[in-house]
């Protein structure tokens, strides 16, 4: 109940409160200078939180090592997939030297 009686003075206080602000004189310029600091700051702390490290000369080295790493992936994969065709090819048509594949056994 008390909650009703106070709500409207507070909301008149808060009201009131608005017509007490005072104007503040400020120098001339002084938000141009405030604004021209802000922008250096921000544009200093982009240039630091960027990669800095990772350089063109970085890139094209791990570029490289990417590439030099899958030219060998591709060709291990290929050339365990021709002794594992080959073997496969031996084994079905009987060209195969293992003994426990002997029908002679």
């Amino acid at each position: 109940m008390n909650d009703k009686k106070i709500t409207p003075e507070l909301i008149d206080e808060l009201i009131d409160s608005a017509s007490k602000v005072e104007v503040v004189n400020t120098p001339p310029f002084f938000k141009d200078k405030v604004l021209n600091r802000l922008s250096q700051v921000t544009v200093e702390r982009q240039q630091a939180e960027v990669l800095s490290w990772f350089t063109p000369k970085y890139q094209i080295a791990m570029l490289l090592l990417f590439a030099a790493l899958n030219i060998v992936a591709i060709y291990s994969y290929r050339s365990s997939s021709k002794q594992q065709e080959l073997q496969t090819f031996a084994e079905a048509y009987g060209f195969s030297e293992s003994e426990s594949e002997s029908i002679l056994n």
